[in-house]
């Protein structure tokens, strides 16, 4: 999947494919305009191939990171433009 699509298209993608490389279904949160958020919480250490296929699905997105609390990791990608740009075209 390249960053063509359409947000939706990409949205759904991106999700479908984190829930097949990691067994957890991700959070999607609508962030504002056609702003979205996909995140999934990290269980274990994959291993090299997964965690590269996880690194190529963030990538579809338009920002990623990664994030923790006490209690555990998760990895996020946004889709669309960002924070304070959804009216900018």
């Amino acid at each position: 999947m390249s960053r063509g699509g359409g947000v939706a298209e990409r949205v759904r993608w991106i999700g479908e494919a984190l829930y097949e490389l990691t067994g957890r279904r991700p959070l999607v949160e609508r962030r504002g305009g056609d702003r979205f958020r996909i995140t999934v919480r990290v269980a274990a250490q994959p291993d090299r191939v997964v965690t590269r296929e996880v690194l190529r699905v963030l990538g579809a997105g338009d920002r990623y990171g990664h994030g923790s609390t006490a209690r555990w990791e998760r990895l996020w990608t946004e889709v669309g433009p960002p924070p304070g740009e959804e009216g900018e075209r």
